[in-house]
Order: structure tokens, then C-alpha cells, then sequence
């Protein structure tokens, strides 16, 4: 689709253009060759020319505004893609340009005395070396991004997996790290895979201890498909998973291990042990307590 009010402005500059250019060309060869022509006719040649040229180019006005589209548009994906490295790159290709273009002037200056023709094939040959230079240098340093290494995204906190119930050192975790979580699912999971009272106790003790209780849209019919889902959650919400080596869960990939950490003492642990379970018959949470969606 065509803007309008484009299109008209572009086809009067281009008919502009193209008349000052036709004129000019013809004006300027027969200043320097006289005798070809006599002066009646040189004028009409040089009015003809002019209207031969405003026409062309006013008629190339659709073609014109599609390729200047497809360069705005080519320019605008470079910045997005290289940002900084993008503008560098153009600014280079055309101060290149422009040091090839004035080295071509200064060679055709002495065999071409023609100022109009010599000034059209100095454009002509700039906008050449422009769109080469531009196009270079842009690959080049997209080629240089590409080579750098992509960081990954850093982590905002860490989710504590069902494996991790199963050990005394849960507590620990939760007692040391900042801004742990668990997701809705760890329950589910504990009572599928048949978790003592133990487990469930970690559990409770940990979540009215204040660690947050994340939303988990996906289910599962199985342990492999928990560790799926806790896998996405974690890298979803940017939060290093930690598990407990366990032959109940499969392992989830960039996940710490719980044995990292040292063993609550027997006093600790024989409190939490007097927590009472929050799962009743079939499974289900039945404190009331409110899940975030963090």
C-alpha cells in the first residue's frame, strides 16, 4: 500500500529531479561543444531532454517508493538485530562511500570535462558503493555478534523440586537461600509417588515457613512429566531448580543438588517432625492456604 501524500512529494522530487538533471546535461555538453548545434535548436534539445527525464522519473515514482520501503525496512531489522553495532556499521558504509566516490571524481576529472556528467556519474557511483559498503559492514558485524557467546538469563530465585521432601536438608535450603519457591504441583507429586508423612510434613513446615507457592498450569500423569513441568516452570520464571538425586523423579536439567547442603540438627528436626500433615484421603490441600502467581 502506497501513502499518498508520500507518493505525490515523491514524484515531484523525482520530476524535479529528473528535469534538472536532463537540462542541465544537455546545457553543459553544449557549452563545451557549440559548433554540434545551432543555438535555436540547442534550447529546444535542452527543454526536450529536461521533459524526457521529469517524465521517466516521475512515472518510476511507485518503484522508487517501493525500493526506498524495502531499504527503511531492511535498515529498521539491522538496528533491531545489531541496535548500536547496526547504526555503526551504516555510518561506516557510507563514509566509505563517500571516500570511494571522491577518489573516483578525482580520477574521471581529467579525462571527463563535462561538469554535469562527471557530477551524475560521481552520484551514480557513491550510491553504488554506498549500497555495497552499507551491506558489508553490516554483515560483518553480524557476523561478530553471532560469534559472541549468549549469556544465559539470570536466575531471580530457586524452586525447591518434590525430591527435595524427601530429605532433612530442605530445611536447610529454605533457611538459607532467598527467594525460594515451590510450585502447586509438589503436593500433588509427593502423594502420587506414595511420600510418607515425613515428606508432607517438610512440605508444610516450609510453605508456613514464607516460601512462596508459585501457580502450575500444566498437569501430569507421571514423574516424568512432573520433572517436565517443574523444568519449564523454573525457566519460565527464571528460578534455579534444586533436586535430591531420587529414583522417583528423573533429573531436571541445571538443577543444584540438595546434598550440597549440611543436615539440620536433631533438635530441629525433631521439632518440624511434630508439624501436622495437611493432606487428606484423597491428596487434596486442605488448609485454605491462598497459591500466588508470582
Amino acid at each position: 500500500m502506497y501513502d499518498r501524500k508520500k507518493l505525490i512529494i515523491l514524484r515531484a522530487v523525482l520530476i524535479a529531479i529528473g528535469g534538472t538533471v536532463g537540462g542541465t546535461a544537455l546545457w553543459q555538453y553544449f557549452a563545451f561543444y557549440p559548433e554540434v548545434m545551432r543555438r535555436e535548436l540547442q534550447i529546444v534539445v535542452i527543454v526536450g531532454s529536461a521533459a524526457a527525464f521529469a517524465v521517466v522519473l516521475g512515472l518510476s515514482a511507485k518503484a522508487v517508493y517501493r525500493l526506498g520501503a524495502s531499504i527503511a525496512s531492511l535498515f529498521s531489522k539491522v538496528f533491531a538485530e545489531l541496535g548500536a553495532k547496526g547504526v555503526v556499521a551504516v555510518v561506516a558504509g557510507l563514509v566509505t562511500a563517500a571516500m570511494l566516490g571522491y577518489l573516483f571524481d578525482i580520477i574521471i576529472r581529467r579525462s571527463l570535462d563535462i561538469l554535469a556528467v562527471r557530477v551524475l556519474a560521481d552520484i551514480i557511483v557513491a550510491i553504488v558503493f554506498a549500497a555495497l559498503c552499507c551491506f558489508g559492514f553490516t554483515k560483518w558485524m553480524a557476523a561478530d555478534c553471532a560469534e559472541e557467546p549468549t549469556l544465559p538469563a539470570p536466575t531471580r530465585g530457586y524452586l525447591l523440586t518434590a525430591s527435595c521432601f524427601f530429605d532433612d536438608r530442605v530445611y536447610t535450603a529454605a533457611g538459607f537461600l532467598t527467594d525460594v519457591s515451590v510450585s502447586e504441583n509438589v503436593l500433588k507429586a509427593l502423594w502420587k509417588t506414595g511420600a510418607d508423612a515425613d515428606a508432607i510434613r517438610r512440605l508444610k513446615y516450609v510453605t508456613d515457613g514464607g516460601v512462596t507457592v508459585i501457580k502450575c498450569a500444566d498437569a501430569f500423569a507421571d514423574a516424568a512429566e512432573y520433572a517436565r513441568s517443574e523444568s519449564a516452570l523454573a525457566a519460565a520464571k527464571r528460578l534455579k531448580p534444586i533436586e535430591c538425586p531420587s529414583e522417583l523423579f528423573p533429573s531436571i536439567d541445571g538443577a543444584a543438588a540438595l546434598t550440597a547442603f549440611a543436615e539440620p540438627s536433631a533438635e530441629f528436626i525433631a521439632e518440624c517432625a511434630t508439624a501436622e500433615s495437611y493432606v487428606n484421603a484423597d491428596g487434596a490441600d486442605v488448609t485454605g492456604r491462598i497459591i500466588i502467581d508470582k
